[in-house]
């Protein structure tokens, strides 16, 4: 998979999105475990994203398949992700564990908010750095001989106080690499869900440094907008037009959307 954001992984986000509300640890479970079903049968996965068949026919297909062995919600999302257009099949199964990713990382977001998608951030950085510490860990994690039960002993003992979410990314990535090596998986898993943690931060570039007060009201109107307590960053950039730049995850306020800009920029008397 590569590094960089792509097409796939943004319409894979997108499409997720819909579940992330209600995202939970088992959710995730699941489409790692539709995942692993379809790593193991390429004439499926491949069926799945078979242009010669309509989208609601692949989905008709994972719904007579996954019925009753995973979860309703599970089964949609799959059967929506095969209604899009996959280069090929290995796209549409990494794809899918993308949509793993983004889920667990909501199901994080949803407990604890900014703060739980930073646990989880760090919690994986961590287990890298002991990895890259150790060699002898790097080869029993990835030894393909090894005992499952015993992997996943060894990956908890390693990442004492983990949350939830972050074990359920660690054994994804050292039960089912799908051809990575662990400590690279788990450090994508992390950039991951680090790109969802951008959601819950104002990066803010103003044409002169901004008061406490005004910092103040700007925090406060930002949450309004958003519906949550945001972090602000706040860079000062004179050669800015308009005097103020917010970027929230991927939305910009600037020129592009004046009335919302001029409406803060009046609220805070920057």
């Amino acid at each position: 998979m590569a590094d960089a954001p792509n097409e796939y992984r943004q319409q894979t986000t997108a499409g997720a999105e819909r579940w992330a509300g209600s995202a939970s640890p088992a959710l995730a479970r699941e489409l790692f475990a539709v995942l692993a079903v379809l790593d193991e049968n390429g004439p499926v996965r491949r069926a799945l994203v078979d242009p010669s068949y309509s989208g609601e026919q692949r989905a008709q297909v994972v719904r007579r398949l996954f019925t009753g062995k995973v979860s309703a919600d599970a089964v949609e999302i799959v059967a929506a992700m095969t209604g899009r257009r996959w280069r090929d099949d290995r796209e549409f199964a990494d794809g899918l564990e993308h949509a793993g990713v983004v889920l667990t990382a909501a199901s994080a977001e949803n407990r604890a908010g900014l703060e739980g998608l930073e646990q989880v951030v760090d919690q994986l950085i961590a287990f890298k750095a002991v990895l890259d510490g150790s060699h002898e860990m790097q080869r029993a994690l990835s030894d393909p001989r090894a005992d499952v039960e015993a992997k996943t002993q060894l990956t908890r003992r390693l990442s004492p106080g983990a949350s939830e979410e972050t074990l359920l990314l660690l054994e994804q990535a050292v039960l089912s690499p799908r051809g990575a090596l662990v400590g690279r998986l788990v450090e994508r898993f992390a950039e991951e869900v680090a790109a969802r943690r951008q959601r819950w931060i104002a990066h803010v570039s103003a044409s002169r440094p901004l008061t406490d007060e005004q910092r103040a009201r700007l925090q406060h109107q930002l949450n309004t907008l958003y519906g949550k307590d945001l972090k602000l960053t706040v860079d000062v950039d004179p050669a800015l037009i308009g005097g103020l730049k917010v970027q929230v995850g991927e939305e910009v306020i600037d020129g592009s959307v004046a009335a919302r800009l001029d409406a803060l920029r009046q609220r805070i008397g920057a």
